[in-house]
């Protein structure tokens, strides 16, 4: 009994030692297969507003401006004559056709003139009627030997003083006729009425002052351009402006005139520009702001400033190629905005750079842009 219990003993230790044995080696073999990952580069990720589009634009060097617009035809209508105002037919901001009647004077004085010289003129001519007759009837007596030299000179220089006399009160009578039709002010031009410093009732002299008419078809800024920058503005250079209260419009005009000499207490040479306002949305008085474009470079390959990098002899971008950063060497132009500068080599239209010059990456650095 002891002898086989000894010997089951010895048969459990076996098996015992055999499965453990077998559990290491398992142990040890799945150690010596499993595979070894080495861990990949990091993927940079770039906001939208790091990267830029290369692409083909026009660049416009300006010269800034700013000035008050202004009528370039405008005319203050006054008084040819004195009289009282009998009627004002308009108001201001009123619009008006060049021959509206805008304004009616008292007539009864004029036509009382007109009459009283009319009547002048009839009697001057009466005159001189009967000095003709006096002239004919003192050379028909000469020729017969019946009148003195002294007497046809007598009548011959009353029939011109007659003469004289009957051009005066023609020229008196036109006057008044004229002062009369005067009376009644019509509008020389299309435009509105800005300004009136008349009512029915009120007296007005020569030269009174009655209305001032503006036309808004065309308009004009006078703008100062600093001495320093005049010399790249030149007449018929173009010029965009916006108008406070306008949002969301631009305007456009041209450099009409420049003044020869300085502004009065300032260094600074008024430059005029000319605006077509076609649909009037313009007014008189009203403050521009904007550029007068003082060159431009049509259709060049142009990048933000900040994409470039490098020293005054060596410049690079850092292109985005195939999903990873590559250093571009690039060649750039003289032309050069605030916010563009132009690339004469080494980028296409269509390309991608980092424009945010804070980021250093190394070229090979995958990438992937955020939101995509």
């Amino acid at each position: 009994m002891k002898k086989n219990f000894a010997v089951v003993l010895a048969v459990a230790a076996v098996v015992a030692a055999g499965a453990g044995g077998a559990r290491y080696l398992k142990n040890d073999t799945a150690q010596a297969v499993a595979p070894t990952t080495a861990p990949g580069p990091t993927v940079v990720e770039l906001a939208a507003s790091e990267i830029s589009e290369v692409r083909k634009t026009d660049l416009r060097f300006n010269v800034p401006l700013a000035g008050t617009l202004r009528p370039v035809d405008q005319t203050t209508l006054k008084s040819e004559v004195a009289a009282k105002v009998s009627e004002v037919l308009v108001q201001e901001g009123q619009p008006v056709k060049k021959g509206d009647v805008l304004v009616r004077l008292d007539t009864e004085d004029l036509e009382t003139r007109l009459n009283e010289r009319v009547a002048n003129l009839e009697s001057a001519k009466a005159q001189l009627v009967l000095a003709e007759k006096n002239r004919s009837m003192k050379l028909s007596l000469q020729q017969k030997g019946y009148a003195a030299q002294a007497s046809v000179n007598e009548v011959e220089s009353s029939y011109r003083a007659a003469q004289a006399s009957v051009r005066a009160q023609q020229a008196q009578v036109d006057l008044a006729r004229k002062a009369l039709e005067e009376a009644v002010v019509k509008a020389p031009m299309d435009g509105f009425v800005s300004e009136r410093a008349v009512n029915p009732g009120d007296k007005v002299p020569v030269d009174g002052m009655l209305l001032t008419l503006i036309d808004l078809a065309k308009l004009e800024i006078e703008a100062p351009v600093p001495t320093n920058e005049i010399a790249r503005v030149a007449v018929g250079q173009k010029a965009s402006f916006r108008v406070p209260g306008i949002e969301g419009r631009e305007f456009s005009g041209r450099v009409e005139r420049i003044n020869p000499t300085t502004k009065a207490g300032s260094r600074s040479i008024p430059v005029y520009i000319r605006v077509e306002n076609g649909d009037q949305v313009l007014r008189g008085g009203m403050f521009a702001s904007g550029d007068i474009v003082v060159r431009e470079v049509k259709e060049v390959v142009a990048v933000p400033p900040e994409a470039v990098r490098g020293d005054a002899d060596r410049k690079y971008v850092l292109k985005l190629d195939g999903g990873k950063i590559a250093r571009q060497s690039v060649e750039v132009s003289e032309d050069a905005t605030a916010t563009l500068v132009a690339v004469k080599s080494g980028l296409s239209e269509g390309d991608t750079v980092v424009s945010a010059p804070s980021i250093i990456l190394e070229p090979g650095t995958p990438v992937r842009i955020g939101g995509k």
